[in-house]
């Protein structure tokens, strides 16, 4: 007791090199020896498809919109990222500017169709696979009993290290959508734990780099209430608006504040030019409206007492119950594992449900789920189901081929996924109901 009443006392610094020592220790052990072999596998496996992009259309891809930042960030500077691109990518502009530079003095090319300007962008994402794998293997581990077989973790870490979809975001489309999972599952790590203000943190990191992960907050934010109370709540959010708003002073400054804004507005706007069609891509509960007849979201679908009821705000009506639903099952079950379901739970929603939404909105059940298949294993066929529905949409969505890009729009298959997926959400919406109302199969974990 004594010691770690030491450990909580001990400053920034201390608690830093003492994290720092640890993870040397867990190094030289053999569990750590397996999860490097693993990171390294996975490293390799990126490496050879580093040359391969997704092809959005036969001439776009979003790797040449990141190309774009980095070649006009180190020729205007970073200050005016948010005057010179449509970007929603707030804090990762550091991380391009901090590429550019050493890559313009080495006398790298800018030319949006250089081989090494596409090595260069798809580092950032590498890396965060990287971090994805240690951290998804820590809340793996902290799930496993220690009387079991230590090679548990490990495997649920190379079941994420390998997936499809994720070597496929990264080492092919150049995505950073692990930054919203290594948030989320950091977030819910840490507020288990007791500690709110890393789960802040880490929730700020996320939401600093994408908008998407603020669709976990309610789960975050209630696990954290039940773990540390009100008290540790305000600790918590004070943390995370501090740490929202130093990085984005530099703009603040310059007068980028409404730029700043219309970034996190533009993913939940309730109309105008921000939300077009039904669907971006996403195989969901809306592929199935033809959109020749209903090309928009704001379109009307019944009028119910004299109030317009359009498609989007039923979706987001959809999107609210799931929501709470979520939040219910945290609230019950304030745990790692009761987090991880229900966090995962509102990933598969906030691709089926809302209007909009893109085809790579559902990556982070991949990684949040994962850690909780040791423990609750009857969601091991949502998984694989969804993992399998998942890589299919964002492979033929977006290409490797430029020549394959489009074949596949709106084809039958297209909506034989859809409905598997509607199915299967609606499946996991009835064993989450099932568990907040009988809590049967359903135990406290230690964490």
């Amino acid at each position: 007791m004594a010691a770690g009443s030491e450990r909580r006392g001990a400053g920034p610094a201390a608690r830093v090199r003492a994290w720092a020592r640890g993870l040397a220790d867990f190094a030289r052990t053999a569990e750590g020896r397996r999860l490097g072999l693993i990171i390294l596998a996975a490293a390799l496996l990126r490496l050879a498809l580093l040359q391969t992009t997704a092809h959005l259309t036969d001439v776009f891809t979003d790797e040449f919109t990141f190309k774009r930042h980095v070649a006009l960030i180190h020729e205007r500077g970073l200050i005016e990222t948010f005057r010179d691109t449509n970007t929603s990518y707030v804090f990762y502009h550091y991380t391009l500017w901090l590429l550019s530079m050493p890559y313009g003095w080495l006398g790298g090319s800018f030319d949006t169709s250089s081989a090494s300007l596409r090595a260069l962008i798809k580092i950032p994402p590498l890396l965060l696979d990287a971090a994805l794998i240690a951290t998804v293997y820590a809340v793996a581990r902290s799930l496993w009993p220690k009387d079991r077989a230590a090679w548990a973790p490990a495997l649920i870490a190379a079941l994420v290290a390998f997936h499809p979809v994720v070597v496929y975001d990264s080492a092919v489309w150049a995505q950073i959508d692990a930054v919203v999972a290594i948030s989320a599952l950091g977030a819910i790590a840490f507020a288990a734990r007791g500690n709110p203000a890393a789960a802040c943190a880490m929730l700020a990191f996320g939401l600093l780099n994408k908008p998407q992960p603020v669709i976990f907050v309610p789960v975050v934010a209630v696990l954290i209430y039940r773990t540390s109370g009100a008290r540790g709540l305000a600790r918590g959010a004070a943390m995370g608006l501090v740490l929202m708003v130093l990085p984005v002073l530099p703009w603040l400054v310059a007068g980028d504040a409404s730029r700043l804004v219309h970034v996190y507005r533009k993913l939940f706007a309730s109309g105008g030019g921000n939300v077009t069609a039904l669907t971006q891509n996403a195989w969901n509960l809306w592929w199935f409206i033809p959109f020749d007849k209903v090309p928009q979201a704001k379109d009307v679908m019944a009028t119910l007492g004299g109030i317009d009821l359009t498609y989007q705000r039923f979706s987001l009506a959809l999107s609210a119950l799931a929501a709470l639903a979520a939040v219910a099952y945290t609230w019950r079950l304030p745990t790692v594992r009761g987090a991880l379901v229900a966090a995962s739970y509102v990933a598969v929603a906030f691709y089926v449900l809302p209007t909009s939404t893109h085809e790579r909105y559902m990556y982070p059940m991949v990684a949040l789920l994962a850690p909780a298949l040791l423990v609750e294993r009857r969601y091991r066929y949502v998984y694989a189901v969804l993992s399998l529905t998942l890589f299919a949409n964002m492979f033929l969505v977006a290409p490797p081929i430029a020549s394959w890009s489009r074949r596949w729009d709106d084809a039958l298959l297209t909506h034989y996924v859809a409905g598997v997926n509607v199915l299967v959400f609606a499946a996991y919406s009835w064993m989450l109901l099932s568990d907040l109302i009988t809590m049967r199969g359903v135990h406290q974990d230690t964490v």
